[in-house]
């Protein structure tokens, strides 16, 4: 009984833990769309104002308005985006280094024993059913963009430009935290890709290419 009074008197507050919405979002009055891989945990935690661990979900746009449309409408959306290339290396050394050792622990395994080459993984591994049905290598614009390839958010910062577009995001939710280094790989990365690959990459996330000019 005294769950459900506090959990009642939370939501009147606007303060409830409610998926996908978190506290923190209602708090600020903000939507965080997270992508994997783009900074996004040390951004949960200049949100949440603690360094601890966090619940990571890396929902979309649309599954926020499926959720509940009247907060989306109401609150800032926004999100970070990545460099293609250098995004789908940051997952691939996520997963050599173990993943978050739970859900996605067979798929690191078998990244870890048959495509530890960025090359080959990308080349003999990706295609386009995986980048649909793995979170950890679906496009970007999924995440943002109705089925016009319009944006439903309301900024997009860079990954590469994280601390200006963070402070105009701090200033605008009135944060009074700065954005820490948060979930950085253990791998080392072999930046060497051959041009086979990136002409790949390319081909596979083209559309995040042409929407965020990279």
């Amino acid at each position: 009984m005294f769950g459900i009074k506090t959990a009642m008197k939370n939501t009147a507050r606007g303060y409830a833990n409610i998926y996908p919405y978190r506290r923190y979002m209602c708090k600020h009055n903000c939507i965080f769309i997270h992508i994997p891989k783009a900074a996004g945990t040390s951004v949960l935690h200049a949100l949440s104002g603690t360094k601890k661990h966090i619940q990571r979900d890396h929902c979309s746009a649309f599954n926020f308005i499926s959720a509940d449309k009247y907060r989306f409408d109401r609150s800032f959306k926004f999100a970070f985006v990545r460099e293609p290339i250098d995004r789908l290396q940051s997952v691939h050394r996520y997963l050599l280094s173990g993943g978050n050792g739970t859900n996605n622990k067979m798929l690191s395994s078998e990244i870890q024993q048959s495509y530890s080459d960025f090359d080959k993984f990308v080349m003999n591994y990706l295609d386009e059913m995986r980048l649909h049905t793995e979170v950890l290598f679906r496009p970007q614009f999924s995440f943002l963009c109705n089925e016009r390839y319009e944006s439903l958010v309301d900024f997009i910062g860079k990954y590469e430009t994280i601390n200006a577009d963070f402070d105009f995001i701090r200033d605008r939710l009135n944060l009074k935290t700065s954005l820490p280094l948060s979930n950085v790989s253990k791998v080392e990365s072999n930046n060497v890709v051959s041009t086979a690959t990136i002409k790949r990459v390319k081909e596979l996330y083209a559309k995040d290419f042409e929407l965020y000019e990279y």
